[in-house]
Parts: structure tokens; sequence; C-alpha cells
């Protein structure tokens, strides 16, 4: 009989081959040797405190922090999820140098330790790319976006509901002022004077009082069904109530602010926007951030939030940070129709910036149906004297000049006037007798504009729309959509400029990686 021997009985196919050597293993046009290609000459040791020589020796942050960049390179934002490729993939393996692997919690710490610094680091990554590159940084392309904040969309607080509460409440206060002073006159206390506003501490001191006239005339306050209240606890009761409700609302419109209309509890720094995302088709509001980036050859230059939904008002703020990072302000600001406005012109000339960005009805005054309205203001032509005529030649008359609140640069607006407007049959048809027959122009905004539409029409101008197009709304895309970064994970502006900064190096990171290999094949 023959007898058969077990070769593989101590033998697993899973045994390591020694020498395990990580950088064989790993392929040659894998994203981690272009990491390490790159942060060669970047010290990511200075961005962290120094360690201590006391306790336990802590694990290190550098090699930590390649990890977490790395893994924003290759779409890896979750802590948990950096956790398990730190013990099972090869290429992080290779990145922390045979170190335990980190856990969630102290990755967090690493992130939460270097958050402050993380512009100086994306600017630091930046220049090393440009020392690579002939990045064509007279060109920001710049653009936004609303992303929603990782809040409840139903904590809301609205500042006019506040005010209009407030406004209530102050009524009531003085309803109770004089009952609340004929018992201070019969106890000899000073009355209080009724006013149209009240602050909380006023309405405190009066509460205190009350408590004191409560204890010297030794009466028990009682609470619940059948008990009767004396009249001073029920003044009490009422003015603390008061207190309590004025505080919340002063608490709120502090929160809020003067430049914004609405906060969630659950994220004070979070405003409601209107989304793209409208999964309910109802228009509802839902908490985010305005986020706006500055793209030149595919590469985010700057990135920042605000709270603010109108894209306008958020110009001046992006290029005022592009120019703390860099140091001089780009040539060539491209932006497209929502960031046109006399302030952001005016800006752009006070630094030496070009007029490239579209206005409001760029896109409009293109459109030959758009010409054929002659009965909008926008088509009224000029005469000699600078009068407009409506098109049935009536002359608008020049009545005052004035400033508007609402423009931030110095500025006149001219109001004209139509004096056979009610006499006139097209009157219906003419937009400026809808409710009035005036209309203001805004003074030197018409020779921007004009600047704006030459500048557009050149054949840079039209190189330069195209690109806006392809690379920043093309960065939004492979955010969005490659990176899955839908929605802020964490809170307020420390959390989500946080998550920001580490999104847009990730996304330079892997822009780079690419871009070496697209000109390879």
């Amino acid at each position: 009989m023959t007898k058969h021997h077990n070769y593989t009985e101590n033998y697993t196919t899973n045994q390591l081959v020694l020498p395990l050597d990580l950088e064989i293993i790993i392929e040659k046009d894998s994203e981690v040797h272009t990491y390490l290609e790159l942060m060669k000459g970047i010290k990511l040791e200075k961005y962290f405190g120094r360690e201590s020589n006391i306790g336990r020796m802590p694990k290190n942050r550098v090699k930590i922090m390649n990890a977490i960049l790395f893994g924003y390179m290759i779409g890896y934002r979750s802590t948990r999820k950096l956790e398990e490729a730190c013990k099972n993939d090869i290429r992080f393996m290779y990145l922390i140098e045979g170190m335990n692997p980190p856990s969630h919690t102290l990755i967090n710490n690493v992130m939460n330790e270097i958050k402050e610094k993380l512009d100086s680091l994306l600017l630091e990554i930046n220049q090393e790319i440009m020392k690579r590159e002939d990045i064509e940084t007279d060109k920001l392309y710049i653009d936004g976006t609303k992303i929603e904040a990782d809040a409840n969309k139903y904590t809301f607080k609205w500042k006019k509901s506040i005010l209009k509460f407030r406004d209530k409440l102050y009524l009531k206060i003085t309803k109770r002022i004089p009952e609340l002073n004929e018992i201070f006159r019969n106890r000899g206390y000073k009355e209080m004077i009724e006013k149209d506003k009240y602050i909380p501490q006023e309405i405190k001191r009066i509460e205190n009082r009350l408590v004191g006239l409560i204890d010297c005339l030794g009466l028990k306050c009682v609470y619940g069904k059948g008990q009767r209240k004396h009249p001073i606890q029920r003044l009490y009761d009422d003015f603390q109530e008061y207190y309590n409700k004025l505080e919340e609302y002063t608490k709120d419109l502090e929160i809020i602010g003067p430049k914004r209309n609405s906060y969630a509890k659950t994220d004070h720094d979070a405003t409601f926007m209107h989304m793209k995302e409208d999964h309910m088709r109802n228009a509802q509001l839902k908490p985010g951030y305005n986020v706006q980036i500055g793209v030149s050859n595919e590469y985010i230059m700057v990135i920042d939030a605000y709270q603010n939904g109108a894209d306008h008002k958020t110009f001046k703020p992006i290029l005022e940070k592009y120019n703390i990072m860099y140091n001089y302000y780009p040539k060539y600001p491209v932006a497209d129709a929502g960031y046109g406005s006399y302030d952001n012109y005016s800006y752009c000339l006070e630094k030496n910036m070009e007029l490239f960005q579209k206005y409001g009805l760029w896109a409009k005054e293109r459109d030959s149906k758009f010409k054929k309205l002659i009965y909008n203001k926008e088509n009224f032509r000029q005469d000699r004297n600078g009068f407009y005529i409506c098109p049935n030649n009536k002359k608008f008359i020049k009545q005052y000049d004035y400033e508007s609140k609402y423009i931030e640069y110095p500025h006149t607006k001219t109001m004209y006037e139509c004096l056979y407007c009610d006499k006139c049959r097209k009157k219906k048809k003419c937009t400026t007798a809808k409710g009035n027959r005036t209309m203001s122009i805004l003074n030197g905004y018409q020779e921007m504009k004009e600047t704006v539409i030459e500048n557009l029409d050149s054949e840079l101008g039209i190189e330069l729309r195209v690109q806006r197009s392809i690379q920043v709304e093309g960065a939004f895309g492979i955010i969005k959509e490659d990176m899955k970064f839908r929605r802020f994970t964490r809170t307020m502006f420390s959390g989500i400029k946080l998550e920001l900064n580490l999104v847009a190096i990730g996304y330079n990171l892997k822009k780079y990686h690419n871009k070496q290999f697209r000109s390879i094949k």
C-alpha cells in the first residue's frame, strides 16, 4: 500500500516572505511615490509643538500627518477609514515607517493640533508645485458653491422673527409698568420709567427688587392648580419670564450679527441658504456655508468659507486672503455674473486688477430678444446732453444726486424723472412707469460695464471665459463627485476650515500626480 506524506501540514500560503521591502512591492506609478517626492522640501515638524520629555513618548506626529495628507489625496477623509488603512494598506504602512497604527482618536487629535496652520501648509505645498510647474499666477479663476453644514435643518433662528417677538415683549413690559409703579410708590421705591426699548439688566434689577419686596413682606410664593398668587408674586413671575426671554433674544442677535439673517442652533456659524441639491423641490433653506475657491492652472490657490449667500460680497475677502498668502493680487481675476457689481469693479481698479467679471445682465444684453425690448430702461438712448430718451421721445429730466447706503465705495446716483409719464399712452409698457415715473442711474457704472464688455469680447477674454468654466467648475465637480465632499462633518468655522484646507491640499496633490503621468503618457 502506497504511503502519502502531507508536506503542507506546517505550511500556509499566507506566510510572509522575508525580507519584506514595501518600497519594492508598491508600484512605481503609485500616488505614494509622487507624494513623497513632492513633500521632500516641506518639513512638517515645524507645524507641531516641541515634544514633552514627561510621560510616555508620544507617537510621531509627522508620520501620522503624512498618512492624513495622503489619505485626503486618494479620497480617505474619515478618521476611522484612515485608521483601518494604516493597519491594512501597504502604502500607509510605508508612510508611517513601521510605527504602530494610530487610532482614529489620535488621528483626529493631530488634525486639531495643526488646524490653525493649514493655510500656511497649503501655501507651502502650492509653492513646491510652482517650483516644478509653470503656473500662471496672474490669472485666478474664482467661483463658489453652497455646502451643507453638519447641523439639524430644523433648528433655525430667524432674525426678523426675533426682532418681531422682541418688540412684542417691549410692549408687554410697558403695559405692566403702571401696575409695578403703583406697588413701588406705596412701598417707597423709585418708580420705573416707561421706554420704547429695554435691556436685560434693567429687567433683572426690577426682578431683584421684587424678590426683596417679597422677603420684606414675608410673602409665601405658591404654585400649582388651585393656588391664588399675590399680585407682587404675579409681577415677579412675569418679570422673571420677561428677563429670560429678553436675554435669549439678545444672545440670538449677537450670534446672528449685523450681516446675516439666520443661524442654526446646532452650528452657530452656519447660515440658512438655498442649496442646489433640493430633493423635496420646495426651495427649502438648509444650514450651510458659501465656499469660495480661486484656481490657477487647475490648482486651488486659495479657499475659504463665508456666511453670506451672495457671491458678490465674497469677491473682495477671497482676493484679500489671496494677497495675504502670496503678497500680490492677480492681474486677471475672472468670475461669473454673480460677482459683477460697482463695488467689485471699483475694488479691482483700486488694486490695479483688470475687469474680467461679468455683470448680471451681461448674457441677456447679448440676446437679440432683449434688444427688442425698447421699453426696458436698459435700452433707453441718451442725447448729446446726457438726458435719457424713452421710445416715445420723452425726455427724463435730472432731479437730484444722492448716495446709496448699499454701495461701499464713494459714488453718486442720479434720479431722473419723466414729466410726461402720466399722459403717455405707452405708460403700461414702460418699465420705469411701474409704480413711479422715475429711474436712478449709478454714475460711472455704465463706463465700467463697457470696459467689461470690451475685455470679455477680446481674444484674451474669450480664452479666460472658457478656462474659467473648465478649471474652477471642474474643481468643484471633482470635489463633490469624486471626493464625495457634499457636506461638512465638523461644526463652526474652525472645524469647517480644517476640512476645507485638507480637501484643497488633497485635491492639489492628486492633481499634481495626475498631471505628471498625463505628461508621461
